[in-house]
């Protein structure tokens, strides 16, 4: 009885912890990177309109088994509830990139998202 009562308390648990921790990662969600006539843009998906949000990218390039960081943008970036689009202004030449976006809003920190594209 003893033995039942640790798992389903465990199960609850879990399933809470699941829910709180899911809840703040599926708050902002960027999408896939397209570069086209030197712009780098993006959807970023947010579940509430965040008057404070803060986004970094940062852009690296490709090579050599390597990574070698080409820019790095912080700014507020008010985000309204739904899909934001997102542009930024960069030259780029012909290679591979991965790029990192880092969302935030007040003390909350969003997990990084990484994506990579090629030109």
């Amino acid at each position: 009885m003893d033995n039942m009562r640790t798992q389903v308390f465990f199960l609850i648990f879990a399933l809470l912890l699941c829910s709180v921790l899911g809840s703040g990662c599926m708050n902002m969600v960027p999408g896939e990177v397209a570069y086209k006539s030197g712009l780098l843009t993006f959807t970023i998906r947010s579940g509430e309109a965040i008057p404070d949000g803060v986004l970094e990218v940062a852009i690296f390039r490709l090579e050599d088994f390597k990574q070698v960081e080409i820019s790095r943008n912080a700014d507020i970036y008010p985000l309204m509830a739904g899909d934001n689009e997102v542009a930024i202004p960069i030259e780029l030449q012909r290679g591979n990139y991965r790029c990192f976006i880092y969302t935030s809003s007040g003390n909350t920190r969003y997990p990084v998202v990484i994506r990579d594209f090629a030109i």
